[in-house]
Formats: structure tokens, C-alpha cells, sequence
């Protein structure tokens, strides 16, 4: 099942911001699948020939990582912001451990059942981002344009980080103890955190009671995902959508040397890499993320609609 967020003082954090930036919180049944109800944050309207974006956390995270985002898409937008199966508020009552390519077909029934008739900017980050290229291979019909946020590359660009994960050593992404989830925060992130230390201590807590979900999720995606994870990527050469590439220059986990890789997967791409800043992009750079995440749906739009009144 999704974690429920029942502390009063995350419950309390996360609907102030929402207010703040301006989300509505939903929730989604869908049609054809009576295990899973999407939890997500909405902010503007579906615009006619403008493309919807949707937004794609990471592993062991949840929606609420794009709420530093949300401030500065203007309303005129229209934004989605989902958490997956197993992560945040979704329900999922499905009991075996999902693939991946399970959780791409629970997405495309989550567009299907909002109704977004139009292509779509699909935006990811980390796994968020890998999930981003798998969909945008298996349903290109649905996507428009993609960002893709700092995913894990192949092993050719693999990490310290991540090869010490491999070792068993995966208290780096799954703290268990609140030393090791501040460790974790200082290896992943550049920018001093500031949120009140109350918060990170409940949020700590909230994380550390599906610990061992979030585990198995983990193990899962490093036995099989991992290593097939050249063979999914390559497919990007046949994708015809663009991409708008994000990295910090100081990622310990996937290392910014993996830009040029995806940009050169996808001949229509954009990389932008940001300095003083390490793996949650969305954090430590939410105004530079918005900016950049809006000029590119832009100038892609624009682009859309030169071509079209060409002919």
C-alpha cells in the first residue's frame, strides 16, 4: 500500500505549501485497474494545443518533492504532480513488487483516465527520469517533449555511490538511523538544508516506517532494471520528441558526465548543468529547474506551431 502521511505536522507542512504555491490535491480511481488510486497535486488547466506536464518524483520520495517547483510555474500552466505506486498517498493494494514496466502501464491509465487528450511534457527525476525514457519509448504517441532530471545511467557512468549500494550498503538512499539520514542529505545535496529540524526528524520517521517496502522496490530495480538498463536507453535513438537534460555538477550519485550520454541518445536535446548543486535538482535549484522546465515547453510549443502553419 502507499504511505499514508498521518503525522499532523507533515500533513500540516505539506497543505500549507500546496497553498502556498498554488496545487489542489486529487485523487484518481482507475478504470481498468481495481488495485491502484493516485494520489496527486494540480495546478492551472488543460490549454488547447499547449502541452500538460507531468511531473515524475524519484525513489522513496513523493510528489511533495516538486512543491519547490510549483512556485514559480505561473498559473497560466497546466501542471501534474503524481506520486507513483508504493510512494506518498497512492493506494496500491497490488501485493507482489511491481516492474517497472507494470508501474509504465499504471501511468499510461493514469493519463487515459484524466482525460489529457493532447501530448504531454513528461518530466522525471532520478529513477522519476528513467521512468520518463522507458514511457517515452513504449507510448511515444503520449509525449510531446521530456526533461529528464538527473536518471541513473549505465555502468559505464557508474558512481562510487552507487557501486557501494550494489555492496549491500543501501542505508545510503534507505537511512535507518537519523545519522544516516542527514549523511545522506549532505552526500546528495550541495545547498545547506533548511527546513526546521522538526520537520526533517517527522519526515525521517515517515520514510523509516516503510523502510523495508521501499527496500525491496530498491533490490528489485538493481537484480533486473539495472542492467538492461543500455539496452532500454539506447532505444531513445528512435524517439522523435526533445529533451531538456538537468544536472548538477556536483551529483555524487549519477555522475554529470552522463548528460553528454542521454544527449547523445536523443539528437533533439537540450543539456543545461547547474553549478553548486548535487542530485535533488528540484530542491536545491526549484527556481532554475521552473525556468528552465517553462522556456523549453516554449520554444518547443513555438516550434510545434511554425511547422504546423508552414504547410
Amino acid at each position: 500500500m502507499g504511505i499514508v502521511m498521518k503525522d499532523w505536522l507533515l500533513t500540516l507542512y505539506y497543505e500549507l505549501t500546496g497553498l502556498y504555491v498554488g496545487v489542489k490535491k486529487h485523487t484518481l480511481s482507475l478504470d481498468d485497474d481495481e488495485h491502484t488510486i493516485f494520489s496527486y497535486y494540480e495546478k492551472g488547466k488543460p490549454i488547447l494545443g499547449q502541452a500538460s506536464m507531468l511531473f515524475i518524483h524519484g525513489f522513496s520520495s513523493n510528489k511533495e518533492a516538486w512543491l519547490p517547483v510549483m512556485q514559480f510555474i505561473p498559473d497560466e500552466y497546466h501542471s501534474i504532480l503524481i506520486d507513483l505506486p508504493r510512494h506518498g498517498e497512492t493506494v496500491d493494494l497490488k501485493e507482489d513488487q511491481h516492474t517497472i514496466d507494470e508501474v509504465l502501464d499504471k501511468l499510461k491509465l493514469f493519463i487515459d483516465n484524466m482525460k489529457l487528450t493532447e501530448p504531454i511534457y513528461l518530466i522525471g527525476a532520478s529513477i522519476g527520469g528513467t521512468i520518463v525514457a522507458l514511457f517515452t519509448i513504449k507510448y511515444p504517441e503520449y509525449i510531446s517533449m521530456i526533461c529528464l532530471l538527473a536518471p541513473p545511467p549505465i555502468k559505464r557512468y557508474e558512481s562510487d555511490l552507487i557501486r557501494q549500494i550494489h555492496s549491500g550498503m543501501d542505508h545510503i538512499l534507505l537511512p535507518a538511523t537519523t545519522k544516516e539520514f542527514y549523511d545522506m542529505v549532505n552526500l546528495l545535496t550541495v545547498k545547506k538544508v533548511d527546513e526546521p529540524k522538526a520537520f526533517l526528524d517527522k519526515y525521517f520517521k515517515s520514510r523509516l516506517r516503510v523502510r523495508e517496502q521501499q527496500r525491496q522496490i530498491l533490490q528489485s530495480f538493481l537484480e533486473y532494471e539495472y542492467f538492461n538498463l543500455e539496452q532500454y536507453y539506447e532505444q531513445l535513438k528512435t524517439t522523435q520528441c526533445s529533451a531538456l537534460i538537468l544536472w548538477g555538477r556536483q551529483d555524487q550519485l549519477c555522475k554529470v558526465e552522463a548528460a553528454d550520454y542521454f544527449s547523445n541518445l536523443i539528437s533533439d536535446s537540450q543539456v543545461i548543468l547547474f553549478d553548486q548543486c548535487g542530485h535533488f535538482i528540484s530542491y536545491e535549484k526549484p527556481e532554475e529547474t521552473a525556468k528552465n522546465i517553462i522556456e523549453f515547453l516554449d520554444v518547443q510549443s513555438y516550434d510545434i506551431v511554425e511547422e504546423s502553419t508552414a504547410f
